[in-house]
């Protein structure tokens, strides 16, 4: 008899009720470059500008849109907004807008048929996102990139097994920089260091995890019921530790 290797999934089996929760507390990143300067994120009224342009504004008291999400594949890489909001590491997205954005990205990712390989959630956050908009016409017509998964668990698994193919193919090809992106949304709940793991285990920066609920490991978007919050037009003070000490110091504004 033939014997049939299936593989595991490294990081579910913590996938479980802990006895011991160790509380995390969550916290608003500021992105570092390469050489460990801090910088800012893209402009979020830029971003907000764009997300109405293609969205329109949500309002208080509207409704997800019962029809099926316009196919527009004319955005370039650098414009898809999960890549605007993403981080390596994941982001998480809080505040009484973050549903809003999150159904947003997930329409703009799955219309972008040629900048996104794979949109990879569960029933229960598209549950949350869409109520019953979202049928199953609607998840048979955007097939095979859009995969529906019964649990947080089965989604890790199935992204274990596409970081090895992903793998494989760049021992056996050049990498390309212009590779598709797989866009996960998940809420991690308990599970944020498992989430954490599959994403530092993906072989390279295209698997972008949006992730509903405060984030420990990477930044955290603060989305109003409007959409992002501006920033101020003014420059934003960064000071060193002996900058803010000088100003103090001096009374100069």
């Amino acid at each position: 008899m033939t014997s049939i290797s299936i593989p595991t999934c490294h990081g579910c089996d913590q996938l479980t009720t802990r006895s011991t929760q160790q509380a995390r507390r969550p916290r608003i990143a500021i992105a570092r470059s390469n050489n460990g300067h801090r910088t800012l994120w893209p402009s979020l009224r830029t971003l907000a500008t764009q997300l109405r342009a293609i969205f329109g504004t949500c309002g208080a008291n509207n409704r997800p849109s019962r029809q099926a999400p316009p196919h527009d594949n004319t955005s370039s890489k650098a414009n898809i907004l999960a890549r605007a909001f993403g981080h390596p590491d994941g982001a998480g997205f809080i505040g009484p807008g973050a549903d809003a954005l999150l159904r947003g990205l997930f329409t703009e990712a799955l219309a972008s048929q040629s900048e996104v390989a794979q949109v990879i959630t569960t029933r229960t956050d598209l549950d949350r996102l869409f109520g019953d908009a979202f049928d199953e016409s609607s998840a048979s017509a955007h097939a095979p990139r859009l995969h529906i998964m019964d649990s947080l668990e089965d989604a890790i698994e199935h992204l274990e097994l596409e970081a090895e193919m992903v793998k494989m193919i760049s021992a056996s090809s050049a990498a390309s920089s212009n590779a598709p992106a797989f866009v996960w949304l998940a809420t991690p709940g308990p599970d944020a260091d498992v989430v954490h793991e599959t994403l530092r285990h993906w072989p390279d920066k295209n698997l972008l995890a949006l992730l509903s609920g405060p984030w420990p490991y990477g930044p955290t978007h603060l989305i109003e019921q409007t959409g992002p919050r501006p920033r101020p037009n003014s420059p934003l003070p960064l000071p060193t530790p002996q900058e803010a000490i000088k100003r103090l110091t001096t009374g100069r504004r």
